[in-house]
Parts: structure tokens; C-alpha cells; sequence
């Protein structure tokens, strides 16, 4: 049992288990056994075909995958299959490529491995889908079970593994369960807090044959449904709430409509976290873009002065908050006077209280408790505040000091780039990877639609960048897939693009080059006297590379031909990748470690150079 809201919430999981049912030892999924009609139409299948059938009925159309020996007997249905297999480079590539078809489409992503090598390759990948919710199911090939524990080859323990870095992870023990196991995968990484499944597959259990019928398919536990006691108590507060504020997190992804509505219902101004960016359109006068260490300076000051900050579908993730016993002080204080505070709608209740004791906890489906607030929230008009928040917006805005001699900086190019692409913006979808790139595409590319950005936050998973915006072009052929990486990020996962040239998939490839690991660079230079180790690159040509594919390509380096390079590269009709060599730079504004959200290094505040660059103290940021 949890705490929610000051009375007792149970978990969907723990009313779920108090029902009268069949519970199946091997998996401990719950079974519906009042049907005595038995389902005879998988029998005379191997447990491979079972789960390419299980994987159509769960709705998939796409599975990423590499292949290898233990997983030959489920590899082997997709010949003729209806399914897409998309083989990317190597298995990690597979797993970020899924977690890009995911986030860009809302479905479940799934990807395919062999045993051993092929399973621990994708451990990242399970663990930024675990850090980032993203719905994912794992399949990986499995020696016989015969074999398991005798360190055969390419054998892992592959359950224990994956365990700590997913939702579930289980190996199938009997070609009986095979089809219910599936199922149940889907409907736990889909539910609730989405995020990775695992299944283990061992290879005699897959070339097995049913004899009769399976394990039945799993019930579905109901679904937690907002208490209308606290969503009262969430519209007095705003009613009273002089400084009020949206703090939106990916959790909204699917109450756009709602949010919009109640924000100028009530109006409110909103910030996002950098998963839920496009969820409210950036271009409405209420919006404060991103907020957090690298994002806007005005989002930060109007946290810190808030009086009620109302999170929605986001966690406090330290990034947002600034060192904790400083953050939200006003909101704080309200909250002790009553009138304002902290409130937090999760469909988690087990988030309340892990790093903010709110004041109104609202456990359930954000859309679905949006939609019962809004008739009970009253129509207000807050100029004061409003006027405030514009006014941030118009001090501190995000900006760069151009560099000499007709050179080019990151955000200059993606600064020509939101131009660029301004009149495909509605069906623009931006994969990066991560460090500086990633944060300065969060600040000068204006977000409007949701599921618009996929990119690597809890986790920061460098390498990121190429293999998901082949997953989110896949899932979206009709769409435009732009990738903003970094040389280093692209360095990782360069080999994928053989899987783009392969599926001839459209991807729009930008390069920031500025031949270094530049965030962690301007770390070691703040942080660390200016002792710089092992965070300058060695690249290859990255034109010649794409060319070596079949892949266009063109390099950029000077301001002005940046405009006729951008104009190029946006009416590339195939596969194009633009080597856009840039001067490095620190990125403005920063929330240095242990400071408050509201005490930041703002865009030309300090420079690298040596005689200027100030002396950090304490731990440099992870």
C-alpha cells in the first residue's frame, strides 16, 4: 500500500492480485481459467512460430534485430513474414533504433537478439528505455535449457542481467506459456510507467511443438482512476495561486488538448521537461520552453518565484530542480500558508514523495485526470504574473556570441536549421544524440507537436542519435527524420548507416564537428584546472564516409554558405549527411552543480579562455 493525497492508494498491482484467480507459477501472471473452450489454433507450432504469432496479434509491424544461433528458430518466421525486420549494425544499434520507433510513434518497440553477446549489447539500450519510459519488449535467443548454467557457448545469464534494467524480464520455460508470456510482455510494457520488457527464449523450448492448447492469455489488472477528492483540492489551489505554473513532463505526451485548455482556461503559464518539448506548442505566448540546467534562464526564475507548481506526467528529475533544499522556495512557503504549493499527477503512485513531498498528490492517467479537472478549475486572468513571465522571457533569452572570421557555432547552425525547416515543422521529427548538440537543439529549435524530439535524457547515452532516428523514420516513413549529433555521438554508431542506405531511408544526417567531446571538455576546464584528458577526437572524413555508402554528402564551415548548405540539405530528396564544421563553445545558460535553479551561468557570462574561464568548486556535473 502507498501513501497518496494523505489517505491509502493501492497499487493496480496489489488490488489486481486480491481477485479470485488462477495465479501460473512459472510466470506469476494472473489467468482467466473460466473458459473451458480450450484454444486449439496454436497447436502443431514451434514455440518460434508461436511468437511471430503472438508478435502479430499484439498488433507489431516492425521488429529490429541482428541475427545469431541461438535465436535462428524465431529469425527464421520472419521469412515471408508480414513483419518488417530491419537489421541494424549491431545489437545496440537494434535496441536505440526500437526505443526511436517507440517514443516517435507511441507503440511498442521491439527488438530481436541472439544469446550472449546479443543480450549484453543491449543492456543499454534497456536501461535509457528504463530511464526515459519508453515501451520496448526484448526478445533475445536463449541456449537449450539443458545447457543454461553450464557456461555454454555464448550462454549469459541473461534474466539476472536484464532484471534491475527493466519492468520485467523472464525466461519462457515451456512451449505452453509461450504465447501468453508474449502477450503479457506487451501489456507490461505498455501500462502504467511504460518501459522495457525482457523475455529469454531458450532454443529447445523454440523449435518445440504445442501438443493441444497453451497457457491461457493473462487478465489485465484494472487501471488506477483519479480521485476526485484530490483533483478539488487541485482546482482550489489554482483558484487561490497568485503565481501559478505548468510543469510538464512526457507523461503528457497524450493530454496536449487538455493542457492547452486548462493552461488558458486558468492561465498559466507552462514549461516542459526535454522528453515532453512540443507537447504545448512553443510559439503560444504562455510557453517557457524548457526549463532545467541547460534550458531557459526565464523558465528557471518563474519556477523559483511560483507559488503553485503543478507537475504533470514529470518526476523532479535533479536536472530540473537545481539542488533540492533551494528549489521552489516560494512554492514552499506557500504551501506552509496554504495558499499554494506543490502538486503532482502521476500514473505512478510510487513516484509520490521519492524526491518532492507535494502537497496534492493525483494518482492515474494525466490525460484522464486533466479531463476531470477542467470542470472544476474557474476562468481566471493572472496579467501580473503573465506580464512577469514575458518579461523573463524578453531579459534572458537564449542566445551566442558569434564567433570571428566567418566561423560557425552549433547553435548558429541549428539556429539556420529551425529556419529551414519551418515550413515542415509540424512534420519534423529531431533525433540527437547527446552533450552539447543535444542541449543547444533544445534551445533554438522551437518545438510544436509532440513526439517531435527523441533523445537520450536520464541515461545520456552517447551514440544514440543515428540508430533512433532510424527507428522513428521507420515508424514514420511520411515524415521528416532529422538527426543533430555530435562528432563524438556519431562516432559510436557511425556503422549504422549501412541499415539507412540499405532501407534507402531519408534521413537528414547534421554533424556538429568541432572535433571534440566539448561538454565534458568545458568540464575539465572548469572543474579541473584545465587539464584536458582524452576528449579530443581523431574523426574520419565524414563526407567521404556517407559518399562510401552511396549516401550524399557536403561539408560546411564558413557563415556564408551556411545559408545555401541549410537550403541543400533541407531539399535533399534521399538519405543526406552535412559535415557542419563548428567552433566549440560552452553551453549557455548552465546550473552548475549544487547551485539553485535560479543561479545560473547565463549566455555570456563567462568564456573558455584560459585567463577568463572562472574556477569551479565542488563536483562537475555527471
Amino acid at each position: 500500500m502507498l501513501r497518496a493525497a494523505g489517505r491509502t492508494a493501492y497499487t493496480r498491482h496489489a488490488i489486481w492480485a486480491c481477485r479470485n484467480q488462477y495465479r501460473f507459477k512459472s510466470t506469476s501472471v494472473a489467468f482467466d481459467m473460466d473458459d473451458d473452450e480450450e484454444d486449439l489454433r496454436y497447436s502443431g507450432l514451434t514455440g518460434g512460430k508461436i511468437v511471430h504469432e503472438s508478435l502479430v496479434e499484439c498488433g507489431v509491424n516492425v521488429v529490429f534485430g541482428y541475427s545469431g544461433g541461438a535465436n535462428l528458430p524465431v529469425l527464421d518466421q520472419f521469412h515471408g513474414s508480414p513483419l518488417r525486420f530491419v537489421m541494424n549494425r549491431s545489437e545496440q544499434c537494434c535496441g536505440h533504433a526500437a526505443e526511436g520507433y517507440a517514443r516517435s510513434s507511441g507503440r511498442v518497440g521491439v527488438v530481436l537478439t541472439t544469446s550472449g553477446p546479443g543480450l549484453t549489447n543491449i543492456i543499454t539500450p534497456l536501461q535509457d528505455a528504463r530511464g526515459d519510459s519508453t515501451p520496448m519488449v526484448a526478445l533475445s535467443g536463449q541456449v537449450p535449457t539443458s545447457a543454461v548454467g553450464t557456461d555454454a557457448f555464448q550462454e549469459c545469464l541473461a534474466v539476472d542481467l536484464t532484471r534491475p534494467c527493466t519492468k520485467w524480464s523472464y525466461q519462457v520455460k515451456s512451449v505452453e506459456e509461450v504465447r501468453s508470456v508474449i502477450h503479457e510482455a506487451f501489456h507490461v510494457a505498455a501500462s502504467g510507467k511504460p518501459g522495457p520488457v525482457h523475455i529469454d527464449l531458450p532454443k529447445d523450448v523454440m523449435t518445440s511443438v504445442l501438443r493441444g492448447s497453451g497457457v491461457p492469455l493473462p487478465l489485465k489488472p484494472p487501471e488506477i482512476t483519479p480521485d476526485a477528492r484530490d483533483l478539488a483540492a487541485v482546482a482550489r489551489l489554482l483558484s487561490i495561486a497568485k503565481k501559478p505554473i505548468l510543469y510538464v513532463g512526457q507523461g503528457a505526451m497524450a493530454a496536449g488538448h487538455e493542457l492547452l485548455t486548462l493552461a488558458e482556461k486558468c492561465d498559466v503559464p507552462v514549461t516542459t521537461t526535454l522528453h515532453a518539448m512540443g507537447v504545448f506548442d512553443e510559439y503560444h505566448p504562455l510557453s517557457l520552453h524548457m526549463l532545467g540546467m541547460h534550458g531557459a534562464a526565464y523558465a528557471n526564475y518563474a519556477i523559483q518565484e511560483s507559488d503553485l507548481i503543478v507537475a504533470i506526467g514529470s518526476r523532479f528529475d535533479d536536472r530540473t530542480t537545481g539542488v533540492l533544499n533551494r528549489y521552489a522556495p516560494e512554492a514552499k512557503l506557500a504551501h506552509e500558508e496554504g495558499r499554494g504549493g506543490l502538486v503532482h499527477f502521476d500514473i505512478e503512485p510510487s513516484q509520490f514523495g521519492r524526491v518532492i513531498n507535494p502537497t496534492v498528490a493525483v494518482a492515474g492517467d494525466c490525460r484522464e485526470a486533466l479531463q476531470m479537472l477542467l470542470p472544476l478549475v474557474v476562468p481566471q486572468q493572472r496579467p501580473e504574473w503573465v506580464e512577469r513571465c514575458v518579461g523573463l522571457k524578453r531579459d534572458y533569452p537564449f542566445a551566442y556570441t558569434k564567433p570571428p572570421h566567418s566561423q560557425i557555432k552549433t547553435q548558429q547552425v541549428i539556429e539556420a536549421l529551425n529556419h529551414g525547416f519551418d515550413s515542415q515543422r509540424q512534420s519534423l521529427v529531431v533525433s540527437t544524440g547527446v552533450g552539447n548538440h543535444q542541449m543547444m537543439s533544445c534551445q533554438f529549435i522551437r518545438w510544436t507537436t509532440p513526439r517531435s524530439i527523441i533523445t537520450s535524457g536520464s541515461l545520456g547515452t552517447m551514440g544514440f542519435g543515428l540508430p533512433a532516428a532510424i527507428g522513428a523514420q521507420v515508424a514514420n516513413p511520411e515524415k521528416i527524420v532529422l538527426l543533430v549529433d555530435g562528432d563524438s555521438s556519431f562516432n559510436m554508431t557511425l556503422n549504422d548507416l549501412g541499415t539507412v542506405i540499405e532501407h534507402q531511408l531519408p534521413i537528414k544526417m547534421a554533424v556538429m564537428n568541432d572535433g571534440r567531446q566539448q561538454m565534458v571538455h568545458v568540464w575539465q576546464k572548469l572543474f579541473f584546472d584545465g587539464r584536458i584528458v582524452a576528449t579530443d577526437n581523431v574523426n574520419p572524413d565524414f563526407v567521404k564516409l556517407a559518399q562510401s555508402y552511396g549516401i550524399e554528402a557536403f561539408s560546411c564551415a564558413t557563415a556564408e554558405e551556411l545559408p545555401s548548405c541549410v537550403e541543400k540539405f533541407v531539399n535533399a530528396k534521399g538519405p543526406v549527411l552535412a559535415d557542419f564544421r563548428v567552433v566549440p563553445d560552452i553551453c549557455l545558460p548552465m546550473v552548475a552543480p549544487g547551485k539553485a535553479l535560479d543561479q545560473m551561468f547565463l549566455p555570456g557570462s563567462i568564456t573558455l579562455e584560459d585567463s577568463t574561464a572562472p574556477k569551479m568548486e565542488g563536483m562537475a556535473p555527471s
